[in-house]
């Protein structure tokens, strides 16, 4: 039966194709001269540092636009006997309950788009993928992501199958836009191009828009974590094999305007690391640090929470050094202590990093510091003149300072996410590892686990 809707619809598309030559050849159908605005950048440089721009020019261009001929030859194929005989064939096999003649519709909008655009195009394969979206059987499906916050040493990078990354080039900044755009906002005063500093690239098979959006927070998730770095993204192109949801045109532009404080470079080096870390975490990611769900908030999703918060709001230093810090709380403390709160919290950290090749004086000092200022901010304080010069002379500058508390949070996280222990039963094994020797080499062995993709 599916042999022979695969026939029938194979005969609707060569009608598809027999009208649209005689309409071309008999001039009844023609292109159209489509004027457009083309944004073009001038020099261009990718460094270390993410993007050069120096200048950029716009310039109109004409086009050939196929669009009201396709709206024409689409009401004229739908009275055609093949696009009955092919409305009745998919009402046969699949019934009546999916919405078929919309889906018909853009079977043959697909196949006329492609024809008047693309004359080196299997149509046999376009069937197969109708049928398939028909069955609801997983088809390609990707988006084009536009990152910041990460700068790639290498031009592209496979970190597993179907995901790259890669430097940014100058045609990912260079884009059209309809004419009357540029009549209403002249491009010298719009931002049109937005500077990504690292595209990343998807594809996979699945069935829809909400399997690529949690993709992307899930790999956005994992670069935040791999190091420190404010790593988001700026906008995605979606796009899909799929013939009755191309996505062809689906951009989705973030909303969000924080600040990005924290950038890091992805050397050559790094790359079997990151693949090694893809592969490890891609798997644990809780799905409350991709998603906006109060119901699944837990003392993780605090601290990581409390991480994006240090390393995206722009601010106070202080208030940054708050924020890792209640992330480290979020982690080491539990929830009945009320006491000696700093000196628990920095020996428990120092211990776990300890196994990590952490100097734990140095990171009991530096926590110690940084639960002080905590509290300072926490009562409506900030450092004084003197204080910083103090803290300025102990770490060379506060900055360093902050950035080490924040590798100490985001380490713990990865630690934490992968002990597959309870927050209390892990504390408890950290302050017995003290007087323990059995209990520290369990806990030695836990954190060991964890080290050639941490460090």
């Amino acid at each position: 039966m599916n042999e022979d809707l695969f026939y029938v619809l194979k005969r609707l598309a060569l009608s598809v194709k027999r009208t649209i030559d005689d309409g071309i050849s008999k001039g009844i159908i023609k292109s159209e001269e489509e004027v457009v605005l083309r944004l073009k950048i001038d020099r261009f440089q990718y460094t270390n540092d993410g993007i050069i721009e120096s200048s950029r020019h716009g310039e109109y261009i004409t086009k050939p636009s196929w669009f009201h001929a396709i709206l024409i030859l689409k009401e004229y194929i739908k009275k055609t006997g093949e696009y009955s005989s092919a409305l009745e064939k998919l009402t046969e096999v699949f019934g009546r309950d999916k919405p078929l003649s919309q889906a018909l519709e853009y079977f043959i909008s697909k196949l006329m788009h492609e024809y008047l655009y693309n004359s080196k195009f299997d149509a046999d394969a376009i069937i197969n993928i109708f049928l398939k979206d028909l069955r609801e059987e997983p088809v390609k499906y990707g988006a084009k992501v536009e990152l910041d916050g990460i700068v790639i040493g290498p031009k592209e990078i496979e970190i597993s199958y179907g995901i790259t990354l890669r430097q940014t080039r100058i045609e990912d900044l260079e884009s059209e836009f309809p004419a009357i755009y540029g009549l209403m906002q002249p491009y010298s005063s719009h931002d049109f191009l937005p500077t990504p500093s690292a595209i990343l690239s998807i594809e996979f098979l699945g069935r829809g828009v909400n399997e690529i959006e949690r993709r992307i927070e899930q790999l956005i998730a994992i670069l935040r974590l791999f190091k420190v770095g404010s790593v988001k993204w700026i906008r995605y192109h979606m796009h899909s094999d799929s013939i009755i949801n191309p996505l062809a045109y689906c951009i989705v532009t973030s909303g969000r305007t924080e600040a990005t404080l924290e950038k890091y470079l992805l050397t050559e080096e790094d790359v079997p690391k990151l693949r090694k870390f893809w592969q490890t975490m891609s798997n644990i990611i809780p799905s409350s640090f991709i998603e906006s769900d109060i119901t699944k908030i837990d003392y993780l999703t605090i601290a990581y929470n409390r991480y994006n918060d240090s390393i995206f709001q722009d601010g106070v230093l202080e208030r940054r050094i708050a924020n890792a810090i209640m992330g480290l709380e979020a982690l080491f403390l539990k929830s009945g202590e009320a006491q000696e709160l700093a000196y628990r919290l920095s020996l428990r950290v120092s211990k776990l990093l300890s196994f990590l090749g952490y100097d734990p004086h140095e990171v009991k000092k530096r926590v110690s510091d940084a639960y002080k200022i905590r509290s300072l901010f926490a009562h409506g304080g900030y450092l004084s003149y003197r204080e910083k010069r103090k803290m300025e002379s102990r770490y060379k500058n506060v900055k360093n300072f902050l950035q080490s508390l924040l590798e100490y949070l985001r380490i713990s996280i990865i630690v934490m996410l992968l002990s597959k222990k309870e927050k209390d039963e892990l504390i408890d094994l950290i302050d017995d590892s003290f007087i323990d020797k059995k209990q520290e080499e369990m806990l030695n062995n836990i954190v060991s686990r964890v080290k050639d993709i941490v460090r």
